[in-house]
């Protein structure tokens, strides 16, 4: 699917929702701006009438969003599969129809025609997708390697399907990476809402075991869990490459699981066999054996599983490419510039000489005081809750320290730049930001 000069991609997403899927539809975007694609989130209307459709927890990729949409045939609108009403309705736009969960479109498709059966004159049958021919210029992303197989099963020629996955939250990495294998402890970390009906049956037969469930936590206190535990077991329906599973890997835990969804591949979720069990034949006693194995053998049990790792810390990677690919886009913008020195005369010329040059592109300046004010004058324009400095005819927003180092780790800042600087600036840059030596730019009149 071809992107043209002036193609503007449209990124459907609903208002004020904190999920896996919000957060990929936000990665999405903010991958297509970093590769110079004008592109938008286009929220559902918020609820309760709250001003501000973007979840606090997505404001850091700082993406534009939009409430409407241009149909024009160079366009791309992009939709998840539980929200397929939004592919139609528009008639030249493009469309892409992104599977980031099997089993969540059918229960969605579930709920409507029950819906419909209980209310038929209520209101009109809802549109969604239920591979038609009428819908044969849809492509498909595949986010798993289990939604791949489900659209193929169900027609869909394999020249329609791509397959699109995300990647984890970068600074998860960075504390994974501190993470001590001797202070590992004897512990299995599980979802209570994931398979639990087999898992309390695991925690019954071995009181002897520390169980800790992840419920009614903070990304923060996760990652701490799972930084002590040894083991993460998953016996859930796994509708596609599920976060908490990567996210044990990455922090070091041995990863178990039932072989359902996608854990029944070795795509998906390539870990060897032993660490995988089929729920309607293995026994209480086959699992506690391997659980006890573990904390027997733990970093030769972690070794097996080390290409599973290694996957995810290339999704990344992988997806940028993917993106490109996907889109054909061949050319890349000059890379993106954060100016670190805060709004002031010295930043504000830099800016100045930055947006003559077509060798960088300024993108963000970081002042965390005005990045927070609610203010719009002659020097500081306010849009969607956002500020962005006036410099003549252009506008570079102001970010926060912490959302620059966000946006450095994802890729969507690629140089750090300093006017005149001094010895304690360029230090504390180096130990805030941790930037690769050819990152930082340095200028002077």
């Amino acid at each position: 699917m071809k992107l043209y000069p002036d193609s503007k991609v449209y990124i459907f997403c609903p208002a004020q929702v904190q999920t896996g899927g919000p957060e990929s539809l936000h990665q999405l975007a903010s991958k297509l701006i970093s590769l110079g694609v004008e592109t938008y989130i286009t929220y559902s209307e918020p609820l309760n009438n709250e001003p501000d459709p973007v979840h606090a927890a997505y404001k850091k990729y700082h993406v534009p969003y939009t409430y409407l949409m241009t149909d024009d045939a160079k366009n791309v609108i992009i939709a998840a599969e539980t929200i397929t009403a939004n592919l139609y309705g528009a008639k030249k736009i493009r469309r892409v129809l992104w599977w980031m969960s099997v089993d969540n479109y059918l229960g969605n498709v579930i709920s409507i025609m029950e819906h419909y059966q209980k209310n038929p004159l209520a209101k009109p049958l809802p549109k969604y997708f239920t591979f038609d021919k009428a819908d044969r210029d849809i492509e498909h992303w595949a986010k798993s390697e289990y939604a791949r197989q489900f659209l193929q099963v169900n027609g869909i020629p394999s020249n329609k399907i791509y397959h699109v996955e995300t990647y984890m939250n970068q600074t998860f990495f960075e504390q994974a990476a501190l993470i001590d294998l001797s202070r590992k402890k004897n512990l299995v970390a599980y979802n209570p809402r994931k398979g639990f009906e087999i898992t309390k049956q695991l925690i019954d037969a071995t009181p002897d075991i520390d169980w800790q469930p992840i419920e009614n936590m903070t990304p923060a206190q996760v990652q701490e869990l799972l930084a002590r535990a040894k083991v993460y077991i998953d016996f859930g329906e796994h509708p596609g490459r599920d976060r908490l599973p990567r996210e044990a890997t990455v922090s070091k835990c041995v990863v178990i699981t039932g072989k359902r969804g996608a854990a029944a591949n070795d795509v998906d979720y390539n870990i060897p066999a032993e660490f995988k069990f089929n729920l309607e034949t293995v026994t209480k006693r086959q699992v506690i054996e391997k659980i006890r194995a573990v904390f027997e053998n733990f970093e030769g049990e972690l070794e097996k599983q080390a290409s599973f790792c290694q996957r995810v810390y290339d999704d990344r990677k992988n997806f940028t490419a993917t993106i490109a690919n996907v889109f054909g886009i061949k050319k890349l913008p000059p890379p993106s510039v954060a100016l670190v020195q805060g709004v002031s005369e010295g930043s504000f010329l830099l800016a100045q000489e930055l947006f003559k040059s077509k060798d960088f592109r300024p993108s963000f300046i970081v002042d965390d005081v005005l990045a927070a004010a609610e203010i719009s004058n002659e020097l500081i324009l306010r849009e969607q809750n956002r500020n962005y400095l006036r410099v003549g005819k252009n506008l570079i927003e102001i970010i926060t320290q912490d959302d620059a180092k966000f946006l450095y780790l994802e890729g969507r800042i690629k140089k750090f730049a300093l006017f005149e600087p001094t010895d304690t600036e360029i230090d504390a840059l180096k130990n805030f930001y941790t930037p690769a030596a050819e990152d930082v730019l340095i200028f002077s009149r």
